[in-house]
C-alpha cells in the first residue's frame, strides 16, 4: 500500500477500534495519531520512503541502516518477529519512563507471543517462497549481533540513567512516529519535518498521559503488515525463518482498488469513528446550553 493510505489505516482502524474502550478524549487522539505513524513504520527499511526522507541524511542513513538488518524491503521490518522487537522497543521505553514493571512484563509477553508466532510460520510447509534477505548467511549473523549490541547498550543506559533515559527513549519513539504520520499529508515547506520536534516536547513537559502510545504503535505495525499482505507480494511473517510471503495478495500497490476503494472506505471508516466517539460530547454540550438558556428564560 502506499504511505497516506497505510498512515489512514491507522488512524481509521485505531479510532473505530477504540469505540468499545471508552478511552478518553485525550487517549483517543494520542492513540490514532500515533497508530497512523507506527502504520507507516515498518517501511523505514527502504531508503526512499516518506519515513526516511523526514530528516534528510540523518533518517536516510537510518533507513539504510535498518534495511540492511532487515535484509532488505519487505523483511524483518514485515514479519512476525519484528512486530515482536518493535513490542520490545516501545513498551521498554515506555516501562522506563513510566517506572512501571507491569508495561514491562506486557511488552516481553507480547515480544514472547510474535516469536512463537513468526516460528510457527516459519516452519509452515509452502510452495512459494519469496527472495533471500541475506546474501551471504553470515550476513544474517552480523544483523542479529547489531541487534544484540544495541540491545545492550538501550538496558546499559536505561539502567544507569533510569527515568531520564525514559525521556530520551520515548521522546525518540514519539518523534519518530508523529513524523511518519505527518510526513504522507505532503505539506509544503519544513513545517511538516518541524513540528513533530515541538510538540513531543510539548506531550513531555507537561506530562501528558502516554499509556496508549505503546499499544498503539503495536498495532499500528500489525496494520500496517496486513495492508501489504492484502497487495501483491505479501509479507514474510515467518522471516528469517522462511521467506515464504503469505497473504491473500488482492491487488497492486497504488492501483484502483487501493485509490478508489479501500481509501474512501477507510475515509468512511474514519469519519463514522469519529462521529461516534465525539457525539456523546456534542449531545452533552447541547443539553447544557439548552438547560441554560431555559433556566436564563424561567428567571
Amino acid at each position: 500500500m502506499m504511505g497516506r493510505t497505510h498512515a489512514l489505516s491507522g488512524a481509521a482502524l485505531f479510532t473505530a477500534g477504540a469505540i468499545p474502550l471508552n478511552l478518553p478524549p485525550d487517549q483517543i487522539v494520542l492513540g490514532a495519531v500515533a497508530c497512523a505513524g507506527a502504520a507507516v513504520l515498518p517501511d523505514i527499511d527502504h531508503h526512499g520512503s516518506h519515513i526516511a526522507r523526514t530528516f534528510g541524511p540523518i533518517t536516510r542513513g537510518f533507513a539504510w541502516t535498518i534495511g540492511k538488518v532487515a535484509g532488505g524491503h519487505r523483511n524483518g521490518t514485515h514479519s512476525a518477529l519484528g512486530i515482536g522487537l518493535v513490542a520490545a522497543l516501545v513498551f521498554f521505553a515506555s516501562a522506563i519512563y513510566t517506572q512501571d514493571e507491569e508495561t514491562l512484563y506486557t511488552g516481553l509477553a507480547i515480544t514472547g507471543a510474535m516469536l512463537v508466532f513468526g516460528l510457527f510460520f516459519g516452519l509452515l510447509p509452502s510452495k512459494g517462497k519469496g527472495r533471500a534477505a541475506y546474501r551471504k548467511p553470515w550476513h544474517g549473523f552480523l544483523a542479529i549481533m547489531a541487534c544484540a549490541l544495541a540491545a545492550a547498550g538501550i538496558g546499559t543506559a536505561a539502567y544507569r540513567y533510569g527515568q531520564e533515559a525514559g525521556v530520551v527513549l520515548v521522546g525518540a519513539v514519539l518523534i519518530l512516529v508523529l513524523a511518519a504520520a505527518i510526513r504522507p499529508l505532503n505539506i509544503k515547506g519544513i513545517w511538516d519535518d518541524l513540528s513533530p520536534i515541538p510538540i513531543t516536547i510539548a506531550l513531555l513537559w507537561f506530562e501528558v498521559d502516554l499509556t496508549v502510545l505503546p499499544y498503539a504503535i503495536v498495532v499500528g505495525v500489525v496494520i500496517h503488515i496486513l495492508g501489504d499482505m492484502v497487495t501483491r507480494g505479501g509479507c514474510p511473517l515467518g522471516w528469517p525463518w522462511s521467506q515464504t510471503m503469505f497473504g491473500p495478495k488482492w491487488f497492486k500497490t497504488g492501483d484502483k482498488t487501493e485509490t478508489r476503494l479501500v481509501f474512501p472506505a477507510l475515509v468512511l471508516i474514519l469519519a463514522v469513528s469519529t462521529g461516534v466517539h465525539v457525539g456523546p460530547y456534542v449531545i452533552d454540550h447541547a443539553d447544557q446550553v439548552r438547560q441554560t438558556v431555559d433556566d436564563g428564560s424561567g428567571t
